[in-house]
């Protein structure tokens, strides 16, 4: 009777070795990969729009290629198309902006850098909407939860755009955060910057005080020459 409890005692306790050992990490996997699926069908069933196209990039009407341009993410190319949600839940195209000047800030609220760069751009569409300049924020993969507190907190007023899934900032070719895609009235990448644009309110020397940014020269390159008020 010994040697059989002793026989049972051992049984149990293999049997106890192989749950602690297989069955309990293999069921934390299982778990893990089923909260995966749920939130990849989630982010599916909201990542269509009300005409049926998926958001993130899209195809560019021929029409908005000039003979001779090529689409792509580079300097003298023109932009790649995207369709995107709003904050507000609206929709929204980058080639619904043809014919006027284009920031796209590409960022996120735990970049750092991003968030020390965010009040120059406030300013700065401040400054020149009425010249009809567009920036367009597009946020990466994080939810309407996190990015509002964030744009109250910068006042915000611009469009703030949400790339879920990030194939938009894939398409872009984005190596870091922030960066920023500088597009003229043609639809054409004039410049890219890749890092935070640095505040000019460093130092008290005369010409600190009266040089335009590195921010606001890029932006004045898109805006184009002011039209006169003319006469004559």
């Amino acid at each position: 009777m010994t040697d059989n409890a002793a026989d049972l005692q051992q049984s149990v306790s293999r049997r106890r070795s192989f749950v602690r050992r297989w069955l309990y990490p293999a069921a934390a996997v299982l778990a893990i990969a089923g909260v995966i699926w749920w939130l990849e069908a989630r982010d599916g069933e909201g990542g269509v729009s009300s005409t049926g196209e998926r958001y993130g990039p899209v195809v560019l009407a021929s029409e908005l290629i000039p003979e001779g341009a090529h689409v792509a993410a580079e300097e003298g190319a023109v932009a790649p198309d995207f369709l995107l949600q709003t904050l507000d839940g609206k929709e929204t195209r980058l080639s619904d902006y043809r014919g006027q000047p284009v920031v796209l800030n590409f960022w996120a609220t735990w970049c750092a850098p991003c968030r020390k760069e965010m009040p120059q751009f406030v300013q700065a569409y401040d400054a020149h909407r009425d010249e009809g300049l567009v920036i367009l924020g597009l946020n990466l993969q994080e939810s309407e939860s996190i990015i509002r507190p964030f744009t109250d907190d910068y006042g915000i007023d611009f469009p703030v755009l949400i790339d879920r899934d990030g194939e938009v900032g894939d398409e872009y070719r984005l190596l870091g955060l922030p960066a920023t895609v500088f597009i003229g009235r043609d639809g054409v990448i004039e410049s890219t910057f890749i890092g935070p644009f640095e505040s000019e309110e460093r130092g008290t020397n005369v010409q600190g005080a009266i040089g335009e940014s590195e921010l606001e020269q890029r932006i004045a390159a898109i805006l184009g020459p002011k039209e006169s008020d003319g006469g004559g």
